[in-house]
């Protein structure tokens, strides 16, 4: 078995070392200027970012030529996405990687083993909510993930909070589209009697708000624009495509009776979770309690340059429903009230206990 392993994958290894030998390595000018002009055709946030990509591509421009080494031209990259601070933004070559918007240096694989997108705030632990406050709880649609985080997470922890209410926990936004569905429905099913509702994407990385939507909409009291979105045009560095409203309505399945709904957010709330932020926030029945959220709202388009680096750039505007930029803002809570250090240390989460004394008022 272990020499079947050894042959299958010796080609394995082959194919990849050519693939990446095969790459336009060197060839700088021709990657410099493709990555500036994917980015002035389709980063749509240089308005919101007071980026004038036409100014930083003389400047930069100046520092290129046919003698500049891989070095050098990724080191400029990753000059570049640093002014736009966008933490949607990253530029990828051969075991090293540079996130915009983090104020790190770039990485290579160990340092992703530990690298995490949520900053450290030290104002939320779920184990306390599983410990002190849930009753009783269960977990659901487990990952295995190779993309930072790196490790073995669950998405759902959901359970019942003392008098009656129910809990549920996201700590990301999967695209596993068909396990999610059957959390939700499980969910709907199990604690639809619940006499009020904390939902909790403290610490949410995001990922895709699309699966999740169905979770917004069985508390939806009617349809809702929740946000307005642009795809960028080429007309000029600034220009937008027409605004599309994305909406939320009622799910067709609810026996939701208008109990009291809380969603709990922090400055770790982040990209899909703050577009699911704001579909609650477009329904009147919805509380939202703790710390305002990342600020990170924009669609993404991922690529690669010549020489076979990965990018990744943001290709959409939102906005909330009454079309007001919130990137780089975040979504303010309607109650701001956080956890401090000292909390924590003494397993006391006052965010969730202000969310309970809501519910029973």
């Amino acid at each position: 078995m272990k020499k079947l392993i050894i042959v299958l994958s010796v080609p394995v290894i082959i194919i990849l070392l050519f693939v990446y030998q095969s790459r336009d390595r060197g060839e700088p000018v021709k990657n410099f200027e493709a990555f500036f002009k994917v980015f002035k055709d389709r980063y749509a946030l240089f308005r919101v970012k007071q980026i004038d990509w036409n100014k930083e591509y003389d400047y930069y421009s100046n520092m290129v030529d046919e003698n500049t080494t891989d070095d050098e031209l990724f080191e400029i990259f990753t000059g570049v996405l640093n002014k736009l601070d966008d933490k949607h933004c990253y530029i990828y070559r051969f075991n090293e990687i540079y996130f915009s918007g983090f104020n790190q240096p770039s990485l290579n694989y160990l340092d992703l083993l530990s690298f995490d997108f949520r900053v450290e705030t030290n104002d939320f632990d779920l184990d306390i909510i599983q410990e002190e406050y849930l009753i009783e709880y269960e977990k659901s649609v487990r990952l295995y993930s190779m993309l930072p985080p790196v490790g073995v997470r669950d998405v759902f922890t959901t359970g019942w909070l003392k008098d009656s209410v129910a809990y549920i926990h996201m700590t990301e936004m999967s695209n596993k589209s068909e396990e999610v569905d059957v959390a939700i429905n499980s969910f709907i099913n199990k604690y639809n009697k619940a006499n009020g509702f904390v939902i909790d994407i403290r610490d949410n990385i995001g990922g895709y708000s699309g699966p999740v939507k169905r979770l917004a909409e069985f508390f939806a009291d009617d349809e809702h624009i929740y946000a307005v979105s642009r795809l960028r045009s080429t007309d000029n560095i600034y220009s937008l495509g027409e605004p599309e409203y994305w909406r939320i309505k009622p799910d067709t399945n609810s026996r939701y009776n208008n109990q009291p709904v809380v969603l709990l957010i922090n400055g770790n709330t982040q990209s899909a979770a703050e577009l699911f932020t704001l579909m609650m926030k477009s329904i009147p029945n919805v509380k939202i309690i703790g710390n305002t959220t990342t600020g990170v709202f924009a669609d993404t388009h991922i690529g690669k340059l010549p020489n076979g680096w990965e990018y990744r750039l943001s290709e959409r505007e939102t906005n909330n429903r009454n079309d007001i930029v919130m990137e780089d803002i975040g979504v303010v809570p309607d109650t701001l009230i956080l956890n401090s250090k000292d909390d924590i240390q003494n397993r006391t989460d006052k965010v969730i206990e202000y969310a309970l004394e809501y519910v029973r008022e």
